[in-house]
C-alpha cells in the first residue's frame, strides 16, 4: 500500500523542442512510482496541468542525479531524452550539481550532460536491436526504415512529407502491431538533403503525437545515416524545434543537443484530484 502524498506538491513545467513534462523534485522520497493514477490525470490537458509525462529527479546510487520518467498513462517508461535533457537543466538551475558538465543516471544507464545556458547535450547509451527490415508495412508510398533501440524501441518510417500523415490513426496502427507486443513508438522521416531530415512521431504511452522526442530524434537520425549517407551531425526537425545528433561512425558514441525551458512552477493539491492517499 502506497502512502498518502502531502496536502500540496510544487511542480515545475518545463519542455524540450515542444516536448513538456511535469518535473517533481522527489529527493525526499514523496512519490514511490506507483501513482499512475495521479500521474496520469495531472497529465491531462484541459483538465489538470498537462503533459507529455511526468519526471521524477531523485538522487542517485552514483551520482548526485537519477531522473525517473512516466508517460502520460502513468507508467514507468525506461528512457525520456528530451526529458533527460530538462533534468539536466533543472539540477544545475536548481543548485543539485554545480558544474555545467555532470552525469546523471536513469532507468537505462548513465548519461553524460553538458550546458551550454540553455542548449543541453546529451550522451545517448549505444543503440541496440537494429533491423533494417520487419517485413510490416502496408503503405506501398512509404518505404521501411527499420527498428533500433535507442533507450526506448523506434519504428522507423520513411515518407515522401510529413505533412499530410494521420499520426494518429497509422501511427497507433504501427504501435501496437502485433510485431511489437510490448509497442513501439512510431517515427516518420522526410529526407531533405544535407544531413537534415523532418521528424513526427507517434509516441507509445502517451498514445498521441508529441511535437518531438529525443530518442526518436536519435533512432531516426542514426536510420537516415545508414539509408541516405547522413554524416554526423544530423539536424533534425520537430514540429517543436530543432535538434542534433552527433555519432561516430559506429553508432558506439552518440549525443543528442538542443534546448530546453522552465514554463512555470506551481503547486498541486492532489486531494483535490482524489490522490491524496
Amino acid at each position: 500500500m502506497r502512502m498518502a502524498l502531502p496536502v500540496k506538491i510544487p511542480f515545475t513545467k518545463m519542455e524540450g523542442t515542444g516536448n513538456d513534462f511535469i518535473v517533481f523534485d522527489n529527493r525526499d522520497g514523496k512519490f514511490t512510482g506507483d501513482e499512475a493514477g495521479f500521474f496520469s490525470r495531472i497529465c491531462q490537458r484541459r483538465f489538470a496541468v498537462g503533459a507529455d509525462g511526468v519526471i521524477l529527479i531523485e538522487k542517485g546510487k552514483l551520482h548526485p542525479v537519477r531522473m525517473r520518467y512516466f508517460n502520460r498513462d502513468g507508467h514507468e517508461a525506461e528512457m525520456c531524452g528530451n526529458g533527460a535533457r530538462c533534468v539536466a537543466y533543472y539540477a544545475r538551475k536548481k543548485g543539485i550539481v554545480r558544474k555545467d558538465a555532470f552525469v546523471l543516471e536513469a532507468s537505462d544507464g548513465i548519461h553524460s550532460v553538458r550546458i551550454r545556458k540553455n542548449t543541453i547535450s546529451l550522451q545517448m547509451i549505444e543503440p541496440g536491436g537494429y533491423r533494417s527490415e520487419v517485413g510490416i508495412l502496408r503503405e506501398s508510398e512509404y518505404k521501411e526504415g527499420g527498428l533500433i533501440n535507442t533507450g526506448v524501441p523506434h519504428y522507423v518510417i520513411i515518407v515522401p512529407d510529413v505533412d499530410p500523415i494521420d499520426i494518429r490513426t497509422v501511427g497507433r496502427y504501427y504501435c501496437h502491431h502485433e510485431a511489437f507486443p510490448e509497442g513501439t513508438n512510431v517515427d516518420f522521416i522526410q529526407f531533405q538533403g544535407e544531413n537534415r531530415i523532418r521528424f513526427r512521431i507517434y509516441e507509445r504511452g502517451v498514445e498521441d503525437e508529441t511535437c518531438s522526442s529525443g530518442t526518436g530524434s536519435v533512432a531516426s537520425a542514426l536510420i537516415a545515416s545508414r539509408l541516405f549517407g547522413c554524416s554526423s551531425p544530423v539536424q533534425v526537425e520537430t514540429r517543436g524545434g530543432n535538434l542534433v545528433v552527433a555519432f561516430d561512425s559506429a553508432w558506439k558514441t552518440v549525443f543528442l543537443e538542443g534546448p530546453v525551458s522552465i514554463g512555470y512552477e506551481g503547486m498541486l493539491f492532489p486531494e483535490i484530484t482524489g490522490e491524496s492517499s
